[in-house]
């Protein structure tokens, strides 16, 4: 019998687990998500990239700033309905109570709608001391429909699905200002500032309105007599709740967009620009940590609630296994072309590719961390998890303070580092000891140890 009459049984077990993991239902959402996230970061990159050539670097850098501070507020805007929201809304599902869920659907608006007179009253007040009222007014508007948009995207995400929350809530927002960024590219005319914020808030407009479509939709297919429940109020369980998570998200944000304006006070709004572009490119990493996000987010509390710990395990080992392929990948294209992103943004950027390379280590270490952040949240830990990011945020602030000066972008981004993976191992400790779970990739070096017994209240 000839060789291809037998063929080789590594070959065909070989091709059996590709195929297996193929029709594996976690692996196939995590694919789906990720291209849908990877649609998100090169709309992102492409509108960074396009202000970049078209601005000049001092107007970069004041773009850089605002957008950072907007990022920031929108998210203290929120009062923490956005995490808060997804649990609620599995909770009560889970448990068929309707009147409930109307309630808090109700106390959630309420609570961002107030959130964003608030804080937008005060961050008007600050962008107009040191900028025209136009753009002051266009960042403050963008900042209250960017708050909009994600508190409704996290609610449409887990409710509805990831394309339907995260697709369309970011994509909407982008779009507009990159196609008003390429014309502007292409005429070889001058960009206003306002008008990319304006832009954006238009976007976030038409992205909370979909939402609410998809809402409205999903809520008359679940409950058909929605409209005439009377809805159930537990304020005082709310707001406690609402709180912690609030504060979180607001270090968790502080972590993500405060170095651009520590770095813009300490020093000049044209290096905030760089360290702006420079933490964009180190954040393709998101790619991985967002999209487990985006994923396990949309399960973890279902599968947790109702006690399905045999099949919550299964998915986190998904989750880890692909997290580390992409980071591994995201690292060698990283050190390879760094030299290469930086020009495509700006030739004068590339001088900073040590401080890249540097960033990128911490930002795969952040995530490698996976799902953990996500999992202490939504599972009643969000006081722990509130400490953890306390700490990082305190932690990278102390640095900036103390190595910017003397060493201007290296000692920030040496400080993100070592904060990044300070916060990844408190993460994946906390997580295993209170929740008897370990969302981070190293999850696949002890799978056989895994317990499926749900931790214990």
């Amino acid at each position: 019998m000839s060789a291809d009459q037998h063929p080789d049984p590594r070959a065909s077990g070989l091709a059996g687990r590709l195929t297996a993991v193929a029709r594996n239902p976690a692996v196939r959402g995590i694919a789906g998500v990720f291209v849908l996230k990877s649609s998100i970061i090169v709309a992102n990159f492409t509108l960074i990239m396009l202000a970049a050539r078209v601005l000049d670097t001092d107007a970069f850098g004041v773009f850089s700033i605002l957008f950072a501070a907007a990022g920031l507020f929108c998210i203290v805007a929120t009062f923490g309905q956005q995490v808060s929201l997804m649990r609620w809304w599995n909770e009560y599902s889970a448990a068929n109570d309707v009147p409930t869920l109307k309630g808090v659907l109700v106390f959630s608006a309420a609570t961002v709608a107030a959130g964003c007179a608030i804080v937008g009253s005060g961050f008007f007040l600050w962008a107009a001391s040191t900028h025209a009222l136009l753009l002051a007014s266009a960042v403050t508007l963008y900042m209250a429909m960017q708050a909009a948009v994600a508190t409704s995207a996290h609610l449409v995400r887990t409710a509805v699905g990831v394309g339907a929350g995260d697709g369309v809530g970011n994509l909407m927002v982008s779009v507009p200002a990159v196609l008003y960024l390429a014309a502007i590219l292409v005429a070889g005319a001058s960009a206003e500032v306002s008008t990319v914020f304006f832009l954006f808030a238009a976007g976030a407009g038409v992205a909370v309105c979909l939402h609410v479509l998809f809402m409205r939709r999903r809520i008359g297919a679940l409950y058909p007599g929605f409209a005439s429940v009377r809805p159930r109020f537990l304020p005082r369980e709310w707001r406690a709740r609402s709180f912690k998570l609030w504060i979180s998200n607001g270090l968790e944000a502080a972590n993500q967009y405060l170095d651009v304006l520590i770095i813009g006070y300490l020093m000049s709004p044209a290096v905030a620009g760089a360290y702006f572009v420079t933490t964009r490119l180190a954040n393709v990493f998101a790619t991985a940590s967002d999209t487990m996000h985006m994923f396990s987010t949309r399960h973890i509390p279902d599968l947790y609630y109702r006690g399905e710990m045999k099949q919550l395990n299964a998915l986190l080992n998904s989750v880890a296994a692909i997290t580390l392929a992409v980071v591994v990948a995201g690292m060698v294209v990283m050190l390879a072309g760094g030299k290469l992103f930086l020009m495509v943004f700006n030739e004068a950027y590339v001088p900073y590719y040590p401080a890249l390379a540097l960033l990128s280590v911490g930002t795969a270490a952040m995530a490698a961390a996976g799902p953990s952040g996500s999992i202490l949240m939504l599972t009643g830990h969000e006081g722990r998890y509130l400490r953890i990011i306390a700490l990082t945020v305190l932690l990278r602030a102390a640095g900036f303070f103390v190595l910017v000066p003397a060493f201007g972008i290296m000692g920030a981004v040496t400080a993100t580092t070592i904060s990044f993976v300070f916060m990844t191992a408190m993460l994946r400790h906390a997580c295993k000891r209170l929740t008897r779970l370990d969302g981070s990739v190293l999850r696949l070096a002890g799978r056989r140890g895994q317990t499926e017994v749900p931790p214990a209240e």
